[in-house]
């Protein structure tokens, strides 16, 4: 039996070795430096330090080509090689032949950062001040940063975000989307997901659109602010705080209305149901249209 194994156990020993290859490089770049990451499978998870130096860690999954770490002090590219890597886009496909790819990456506090995967899960903490971008096919996202912009694209995973951003731009397909600390301009939009939003600044303009999701958005909105809430069939919980000035419109077809502002007008034969109401100055905008989904607006 012992002579069956042998010659089994020479023929592994290759593809053994090349499992899990280990991870240590490490560059200088600037402060505010613009970092690109691509992972194909597996995961990315980005850490802000207060040195002007990138390190990565991690693991190389089996049957990526290898590890690219290219560019200057403002601007560094990390990317993992697929197995064919010039005829797939992004890798799309590459996933299937490839084990699992762990980067565990320290970057400047104030770096700008652009991650890109198929199906890897990404992790972000302690940046602050910089861009934040992700791309992602079927990963989880998670993200607790400061950021001058952050815009976030998902097909199913799910996305939350917790931290303060001045423009935000969130799209899913059907993955949940949970963010905390948004404010100035918005924009989260999903098919069937569903969005849970809570700014902490004053909304100076934001747009929340689902097909079958539900929307849920709380805060305050600035002096001449808009708020436009659309859905399909899902369900809207709007919550406004503070001292509220603004021209509120709402509308279903079918679902039903309540609302802490105004009163609400309800058709004498057939469904649906409306709301027009002018609260303070009225220099601000709120509308809201929903087909199917119930509507409610209260007063936080």
């Amino acid at each position: 039996m012992k002579f069956i194994f042998i010659p089994m156990l020479a023929l592994l020993a290759p593809a053994l070795a090349q499992a899990g290859t280990p991870i240590n490089e490490t560059r200088a770049v600037d402060a505010a430096a613009r970092i690109e990451i691509h992972n194909i499978k597996g995961e990315v998870n980005v850490t802000g330090w207060d040195k002007p130096e990138v390190a990565i860690t991690g693991t190389l999954g089996d049957g990526a080509k290898r590890l690219g770490v290219d560019g200057s002090g403002s601007h560094l590219e990390i990317r993992v090689e697929g197995p064919d890597k010039s005829s797939s886009w992004f890798g799309w496909g590459a996933d299937t032949a490839m084990g699992d790819t762990i980067l565990n990456i320290k970057v400047p506090r104030k770096a700008s950062v652009e991650i890109g995967v198929v199906s890897a899960a990404v992790v972000v903490s302690d940046l602050s001040g910089g861009e934040l971008q992700i791309d992602s096919v079927s990963g989880r996202i998670r993200t607790q940063a400061d950021a001058s912009r952050l815009r976030i694209e998902s097909v199913s995973g799910d996305v939350s975000f917790d931290g303060k951003a001045g423009e935000t731009e969130v799209e899913t397909v059907s993955g949940d989307v949970v963010a905390r600390g948004v404010g100035g301009h918005v924009r989260v939009e999903t098919v069937s997901g569903t969005l849970d939003i809570l700014a902490n600044a004053p909304m100076d303009d934001v747009t929340a659109g689902s097909v079958s999701g539900d929307i849920e958005l709380r805060g305050s909105l600035a002096g001449a602010g808009r708020i436009h809430v659309e859905t399909m069939s899902g369900d809207v919980k709007l919550g406004l705080r503070g001292d509220l000035a603004a021209k509120i419109e709402a509308e279903t077809f079918s679902g039903t209305l309540r609302s802490d502002f105004g009163t609400v007008e309800k058709p004498e034969h057939g469904p649906g149901s409306s709301l027009e109401a002018t609260v303070g100055g009225g220099s601000g905008r709120v509308e809201i249209d929903a087909f199917s989904g119930d509507v409610s607006i209260t007063r936080e």
